[in-house]
């Protein structure tokens, strides 16, 4: 054995132990870099999420009278409403010739 140490060649030129911590530096590094472009990046989703919020909110308040009553009739929250309502989508969509929905 010429390098002297139990473990054979490490790779780092000096003893044994020195390729084992020089590894295990370069292992912690990357893993602090990953958790740190990780962070960076949902901090960027979170800020991104945050903008389009405030858009839709700005853009949509007008009309929050109007999506409140079609939730209501989409969940069925009044369903003799919700049922009148499909009937006529339903009877529309029969009378309406097939030629101009194209």
């Amino acid at each position: 054995m010429a390098s002297g140490g139990v473990g054979g060649n490490t790779g780092a030129g000096a003893g044994p132990g020195m390729g084992l911590s020089l590894g295990l530096g370069v292992g912690l590094s990357l893993g602090m870099s990953e958790a740190t472009s990780e962070a960076e990046e949902e901090a960027a989703t979170a800020e991104a999420v945050g903008r389009l919020a405030t858009t839709l909110w700005l853009r949509l308040r007008g009309w929050e009278a109007v999506l409140a009553a079609a939730q209501r009739l989409l969940v069925w929250e009044k369903p003799l409403h919700s049922l009148v309502t499909a009937a006529a989508l339903n009877g529309l969509f029969c009378i309406v010739p097939r030629g101009a929905a194209l």
